[in-house]
């Protein structure tokens, strides 16, 4: 069975700078593969952030014909709209829609697990944000403060 951990962050404010990042372990708990992406210095909500670590992850899924697998992700609020548990309306719905129909598709589930709880695959997910957002520190100040 194949685990998969999805996670956002967001700096400076919320909304604020955002990245996500996500990472695959095989049944054993060894590391398959992980992303990390920086979704630019434009001001998004920790929501978007979370949403986006997810889709990243069911669209790399989806290319790769990987299915059944169980993905956890750390953000009440996108597991409980993607399985539609909650409703979704306004600026998020067009990404919840987007995630289900994916998650459909590849017969994974999802699950919510607790942050910041020395789980692994979580802890290792939010590093990968963290180090995206580090990265591009200069950028975003420069975009946000003018300043470098």
């Amino acid at each position: 069975m194949i685990n998969a951990y999805c996670d956002g962050a967001v700096r400076v404010s919320n909304p604020g700078v955002a990245s996500c990042a996500w990472v695959m372990y095989n049944g054993k708990g060894e590391h398959l593969h992980s992303e990390s992406y920086y979704l630019g210095p434009e001001l998004r909500s920790n929501n978007y952030a979370e949403y986006m670590g997810l889709i990243h992850l069911l669209e790399w899924l989806y290319a790769h014909q990987t299915r059944n697998v169980v993905i956890h992700s750390d953000s009440k609020l996108v597991v409980n709209q993607v399985i539609h548990n909650w409703e979704c309306n306004g600026d998020l719905k067009p990404l919840m829609s987007k995630a289900y129909g994916l998650l459909v598709q590849g017969c994974h589930i999802l699950k919510h697990i607790k942050g910041h709880d020395g789980n692994k695959g979580n802890e290792r997910a939010d590093g990968l944000c963290n180090a995206m957002l580090d990265a591009h520190k200069e950028e975003y100040e420069l975009y946000l403060f003018g300043k470098n």
